[in-house]
């Protein structure tokens, strides 16, 4: 058995399983090229114009090969440790409601700080990716193991429950154009599981 089939036999199945779909779904994205902003979280867009279907699609569209490449990994890592602790029908269950919440947060967020603050920016924001809700399962990951210390980019440890929030802060220094929120809203909900 070669090293790949080994490791991919080793992945839980409802991990598994949102990996395929993601990696079917950049398939397609390289075969026909779709228009991207057409699948993607855009407060404004769903607001408005009801196009809910895009708390789905942008979860499981992705901007580049490396972006998914990173998100599948991450997934297959935190994904794998944590549906071996939970099981599979759990993992399903909260890899769905991810997906849904996460879009659900990141949409309400933008729009209260239009209502609020009368800030714009975030309702025109057009973002993609399966990370918001590695973000929650990383929070959910963490705290079954509380005791842990995690290693930050091999720079720093810090605590098991502080190191999604770490991720975020660090992530964003090093690769500023990424989701924010997006990444802030896959914390509260895997806070919100807790």
């Amino acid at each position: 058995m070669s090293r790949a089939a080994e490791t991919l036999s080793k992945i839980p199945l409802a991990t598994f399983s949102i990996i395929a779909i993601c990696c079917l779904v950049y398939i397609y994205q390289f075969l026909f090229d779709p228009n991207l902003q057409q699948f993607t979280m855009c407060p404004r867009l769903v607001i408005y114009l009801n196009e809910y279907y895009r708390f789905i699609t942008s979860s499981l569209f992705h901007g580049s090969m490396m972006h998914i490449g990173m998100n599948m990994m991450s997934t297959m890592a935190i994904g794998s440790s944590l549906e071996k602790q939970v099981g599979s029908f759990t993992m399903g269950f909260t890899i769905l409601w991810g997906i849904l919440l996460t879009s659900t947060i990141y949409t309400g967020v933008s729009w209260l700080l239009y209502l609020m603050f009368d800030y714009e920016r975030m309702m025109y924001q057009h973002s993609v990716g399966f990370s918001g809700v590695i973000f929650q399962l990383s929070v959910l990951e963490t705290n079954l193991n509380p005791n842990r210390m995690r290693s930050v980019f091999g720079f720093f440890q810090v605590s098991s429950k502080m190191y999604p929030w770490a991720l975020l802060v660090i992530l964003q220094f090093i690769m500023p154009q990424i989701s924010f929120l997006g990444h802030l809203s896959g914390i509260l909900v895997g806070t919100l599981q807790l």
